[in-house]
């Protein structure tokens, strides 16, 4: 289930700044490595310290490989892309590391998940009513 809730936000609206409101996602938590290395190790055969192992393991290769310049595939969920943005020159000979701005990382997902994102049931999530702890 994802939630939302609903925020102010001034906009230009034909030249005019004006208020609007929009919906906004409610993120409830973050899961960490930790936590789905104890959810793998309940549901599988697999000891917490040999899947937190193989996590970290995994971790570290992925980062290695986006860093050297290649995507990740990771199958039903999608692909891990390098990619960089650069200033805009007058020659081809002025193209050089120097004119790459920022380099980063983008998510795709596959098929399949955004066709699960599209049909994920979406709900509003008052705030007002929300214990907090």
């Amino acid at each position: 289930m994802i939630n939302f809730i609903k925020v102010k936000r001034a906009m230009w609206v034909k030249g005019t700044k004006e208020d609007r409101y929009v919906a906004r996602i409610y993120r409830s938590g973050n899961v960490s490595l930790d936590t789905i290395a104890q959810e793998i190790s309940h549901a599988t055969s697999l000891s917490y310290p040999d899947v937190l192992a193989a996590l970290k393991a995994f971790e570290i290769h992925v980062s290695t490989a986006v860093l050297n310049g290649c995507a990740v595939k990771f199958g039903m969920l999608g692909s891990f892309i390098p990619t960089i943005h650069s200033k805009a020159v007058a020659s081809l000979d002025d193209v050089d590391a120097d004119t790459v701005r920022r380099v980063t990382c983008r998510f795709y997902p596959s098929v399949a998940f955004r066709k699960n994102m599209k049909s994920a049931q979406i709900e509003y999530r008052d705030l007002n009513k929300v214990k907090h702890v």
